[in-house]
């Protein structure tokens, strides 16, 4: 019990002081939290405190704190930044929160073609981790050792105490392997005792057979509980699971988290009800790790602020955003938790709304700074991501996942999509539901092929993995059984349970 309470101090005064943390304090912390669910159901009272954010005063000192010491360490031993503030005649020393925007924002394009030069001079590189490439050409960033367990650790400590993961239940991932999150998750959920498994980007009938197949392993739930993927490829999965006559009976799931991806409310609801597990939405990448946020209940971004300065730039000017205007996600990741690969300011290209006043969140994450949902990219013409998958994927006539591109023309953008049944009627839905979300669209053409789209259209589904199947799909549709399920009938005839 004693190791315990100086385990948590020595964790509360690393985050205080937004010093490093000792990382075999936070693993102890873990398996301390992972024994006491064990043995008594709960983590018992005033554990969630470790999550909870101080209150406002408190945690702008702590924001001032942390920042300070970040663009010092991060001037000093970066190659791209020590130049920088030299070029500019800067002192690292004298930025402060009011005086953080005498730093020129960080660009995707500054870190895609020089990624050495954000690496610290006493950096140990252990991992290198990279985008997916989906909305440009990978961007690399090196990760510690250190940065590996501490941000595992600590999202096994949330997964545990806020996400309610326990031992019995198993994680299956659906991301591609080229992430840091694939790393994080893996180790995270196998620290809290859950089982873990790497389905990866197959094909859309192979993960829903591998979600529905009994386990029948030890110590564990009959069926996998938890998936994590990405919104495209859930929406693979609840076009094949409508198209094959699955229903929320043949699965174990419950709980879906969504993140990289923008999430509608259509899809959200179509997944909750083919799988029977809620959707969670969350928002993360690999550049701004271990930054992160969660969707509340009403539909909010809520981002915490202890581990990175998160601003909300004007994409333009980038100036502080008005209330109810766009702008950019632009965030400072801690040197608490990074030491490898630092960034200043980065640009994550990601549009959200600033809250209007009259709009501030009442949730259960109310004590969280939060913005709007993010909202994707956003076009010449004011038209973001989020609008175009909300008027598309209201019809459920257009396929999963999504695949479109908006043209933007002289007279104003013209929408083309892809579906299956270009009707009149489905056309003329649609544009009046443009009109009543009062998007400036000159027109809609929606194509059979998205070949016939005039430019190209990339999700992250699309970054398949193949596997071969020891049933061919002539003899799978023939007995209804595809070898994976042919497999656990058999050991379930030997009595393993």
């Amino acid at each position: 019990m004693f190791g315990t309470a100086a385990r948590q101090m020595g964790y509360a005064w690393s985050m205080l002081a937004g010093r490093r943390f000792r990382v075999k304090d936070v693993t102890a912390l873990v398996e301390d939290l992972r024994a006491t669910l064990e043995e008594f159901g709960s983590p018992g009272e005033g554990a969630g405190e470790m999550l909870t954010a101080p209150d406002p005063e408190m945690q702008r000192d702590l924001a001032s704190r942390r920042l300070r010491r970040t663009v010092r360490l991060t001037a000093r031993d970066t190659p791209y930044y020590r130049r920088w503030f030299e070029q500019h005649g800067i002192d690292p020393g004298s930025i402060t929160l009011e005086s953080l925007a005498s730093i020129e924002p960080t660009t995707k394009a500054a870190l895609r073609d020089l990624p050495a030069a954000f690496v610290a001079d006493g950096a140990r590189p252990a991992v290198l981790a990279q985008t997916t490439g989906t909305t440009g050409v990978p961007t690399m960033v090196w990760f510690s050792r250190y940065e590996i367990d501490l941000m595992s650790g600590m999202s096994a400590l949330a997964l545990m105490l806020a996400g309610g993961l326990r031992s019995e239940h198993v994680w299956a991932n659906c991301i591609t392997s080229r992430s840091i999150a694939q790393i994080l998750i893996e180790r995270a959920a196998t620290m809290t005792g859950a089982a873990f498994v790497h389905v990866g980007l197959v094909d859309p009938r192979a993960t829903l057979d591998r979600l529905a197949v009994p386990l029948h392993v030890p110590g564990k739930r009959p069926q996998m509980t938890h998936l994590n993927t990405t919104a495209s490829y859930l929406a693979a999965l609840v076009q094949e699971a409508e198209r094959g006559g699955w229903d929320a009976k043949d699965f174990g799931l419950e709980e879906i988290h969504s993140g990289g991806e923008v999430l509608t409310d259509a899809l959200k609801e179509r997944a909750e009800a083919m799988f029977g597990a809620r959707v969670l939405d969350s928002y993360s990448m690999t550049e701004i790790a271990p930054v992160g946020g969660q969707v509340c209940g009403q539909g909010h971004l809520h981002l915490p602020t202890d581990q990175g300065h998160v601003e909300v730039l004007d994409p333009e000017t980038f100036q502080p955003a008005a209330p109810g205007a766009h702008g950019v996600l632009v965030v400072t990741p801690y040197t608490t938790y990074r030491d490898t690969t630092l960034l200043l300011r980065y640009v994550t290209g990601d549009i959200v709304k600033v809250l209007p006043e009259s709009e501030q969140p009442a949730c259960e994450l109310a004590a969280v700074p939060a913005t709007s949902r993010v909202l994707g990219r956003l076009s010449p013409s004011s038209v973001t991501t989020r609008d175009v998958l909300d008027l598309l994927q209201a019809e459920r006539e257009i396929p999963l996942p999504t695949r479109y591109v908006l043209e933007e023309t002289r007279s104003g953008p013209v929408l083309h999509a892809v579906t299956g049944n270009a009707s009149r009627a489905l056309v003329s839905r649609l544009e009046e539901r443009a009109a009543d979300l009062k998007l400036p669209l000159r027109g809609i053409e929606l194509v059979d092929d998205p070949a016939a789209l005039p430019g190209l259209c990339r999700v992250r589904a699309d970054l398949r993995e193949h596997t071969f199947e020891h049933f061919t799909a002539t003899e799978s549709a023939r007995t209804g059984k595809s070898a994976l399920r042919a497999a656990a009938e058999a050991v379930a005839e030997m009595g393993v349970r």
